[in-house]
Parts: structure tokens; C-alpha cells; sequence
């Protein structure tokens, strides 16, 4: 006869370690997660005339600012829409009418220690300096993307505005967002950028070039 209190344990210990190899493949956070074209579409209006004539001015903890294009909000915004102090992730999103079709977005993020170096070059350097970083990395933006997602562009340096980054373009599957992923280092603190979109022509994420190239950082004294 088999003995129940012990067969009743192996059973749970099989099912914890079912568990915890599922949560390996499960992205650390949901924001990451692969973006489906088949999700509901932001509520836009049609009419020209509601597009904000003027970009926003987004201001972020640390000291950056970057410039919205007109039609592109802040996400769980307050009373002052470009307000997004406080965060260490802040989601913009696209609301003009081109932006029904490809419903671009951008997540931004920011590391609250600074990052190690001599300079911003060599910061920016090492973030990948190494064969598996760089493996872990390609791993995590395709992972982000979509199954049999590839990659677009390689992982390298790329000037946006007057800052180096260093980026990536992925390539989804049908029915998923390709994305643009790209960090900075400015005095020293992190950025990092992952923007999706569902164009699937040979232009794709000027918005959020555009948005990237606006980036700079202020003291902490001037932004005040």
C-alpha cells in the first residue's frame, strides 16, 4: 500500500517545481509583455482640429525632459500633462488618427542608482560589454516582442538628437508590435526607452525618434 502522507508530498513538490519552471518564461514585468494589433485600439478622434497644436514638455524624476509631438500624452496624467515625477516607469502613448492604425506607445524607464564609469561613453559602453550581456539582452527584447519575433536592426550604437544610445529594432510576428528598445546615459543615470508600434513598412518609430532626439537633462537646482 502506497503511503498517503508521503505520496501526497511528492505530489506537492512535483507541482512547485512545475510552477517555478513556467515562471521562467513569464516576463518579469507585465509592461514588457509582447503588445497583440488585435488589442482594442485607443478611443481617437477624427477631427484634426482636437490634435493639441503644441508638444507637451514631459519632465521626469533625475532631471530629463523630452518633448511630446503633438496627439502624444502621458499616460495616467494628472492635472499637468506633463507632469511624470515620481515614476520610475512612465508610458506615453500616441492618440492622433494616424495613430488608430499603428498605435504606437513608448515605455520609459529610469534606474534609481547611477551608473558606473569614467565617463558617459564608457557607461554607456559597458551596459553590454560583454558577449552574454549582450545574449541576455537580445534574449529579453525578442522575448518582449512576440514568439518568432527577429530582429530588424542590430543591437548597436545610434544617435538620437545630440545623445548616443544604444538600440535595437525587433521584428513581430503577425498579429504583434515590433519594437524600437534603446538606452542612454546622461551624467551618469539611466534611460531606457522600449517603443512599439504595428507599421510594418520600411519607415517605422519616427515618432519616437523624434521623442528620443528631444532628450536632455537638467540639474537638479534648474528644474525646480
Amino acid at each position: 500500500m502506497t503511503d498517503a502522507p508521503a505520496h501526497r508530498l511528492r505530489a506537492a513538490l512535483l507541482a512547485s517545481c512545475l510552477l517555478a519552471g513556467l515562471s521562467a518564461f513569464t516576463p518579469a514585468r507585465a509592461e514588457e509583455m509582447p503588445d497583440s494589433t488585435e488589442d482594442p485600439a485607443p478611443d481617437v478622434s477624427t477631427d484634426s482640429a482636437d490634435t493639441p497644436a503644441d508638444p507637451i514638455t514631459l519632465r521626469l524624476d533625475q532631471g530629463f525632459r523630452l518633448d511630446l509631438p503633438p496627439g502624444w500624452v502621458l499616460e495616467e496624467a494628472g492635472g499637468d500633462p506633463g507632469d511624470a515625477s515620481g515614476r520610475r516607469v512612465v508610458r506615453i502613448v500616441c492618440e492622433t488618427p494616424a495613430c488608430a492604425r499603428t498605435r504606437e506607445a513608448c515605455t520609459l524607464r529610469l534606474r534609481p542608482k547611477a551608473v558606473e564609469g569614467e565617463d558617459d561613453a564608457a557607461r554607456l559602453a559597458g551596459l553590454h560589454a560583454t558577449p552574454l550581456s549582450r545574449y541576455v539582452r537580445l534574449r529579453a527584447v525578442l522575448k518582449s516582442t512576440s514568439a518568432s519575433a527577429s530582429i530588424r536592426r542590430p543591437l548597436g550604437p545610434e544617435r538620437f538628437g545630440a545623445r548616443d544610445w544604444i538600440a535595437v529594432e525587433t521584428e513581430a510576428a503577425p498579429r504583434f508590435k515590433s519594437g524600437l528598445f534603446a538606452e542612454t546615459v546622461v551624467d551618469g543615470r539611466y534611460l531606457g526607452a522600449i517603443c512599439k508600434t504595428c507599421e510594418t513598412g520600411a519607415v517605422r518609430h519616427e515618432a519616437a525618434r523624434s521623442i528620443l532626439a528631444s532628450m536632455r537633462r537638467v540639474e537638479r537646482s534648474a528644474a525646480r
